[in-house]
């Protein structure tokens, strides 16, 4: 899996690299384990605007490409860890919900060439 993460108006510290990883990425490799498929995360942290100073004003990012499908995550948040929990749990369900949809249709194909 190819992993990138960009920091849009702050500094990425080691901290939040740490974190990011902690949080999207484990989780993201864990939910997909293929060997087969070009896997390719794209994550972007940072502030919406330089001047506001109160409110949900970072934002986090996570763009999952999965062969030629995409997978998207953007949340906002009133601090950098917070936007990065919400994005997490999005692209989770993101997951599931692409991973759920592509055994559905495998299962549609088996049964109507069982019926044959």
């Amino acid at each position: 899996m190819r992993v990138s993460l960009k920091g849009t108006n702050i500094a990425l510290l080691e901290s939040t690299r740490e974190y990011v990883d902690k949080k999207i990425v484990l989780a993201a490799e864990k939910l997909f384990v293929r060997e087969s498929e070009v896997v390719a995360l794209d994550i972007e942290v940072g502030k919406t605007t330089k001047h506001h100073r109160a409110g949900k004003i970072f934002r986090a990012e996570a763009n999952l490409s999965v062969g030629r499908t995409l997978l998207r995550a953007e949340a906002l948040g009133e601090t950098l860890n917070e936007a990065i929990d919400l994005v997490e749990e999005e692209l989770t369900r993101e997951i599931k919900k692409f991973k759920e949809r592509r055994h559905s249709l495998m299962l549609k194909g088996a049964r109507s060439l069982k019926k044959r």
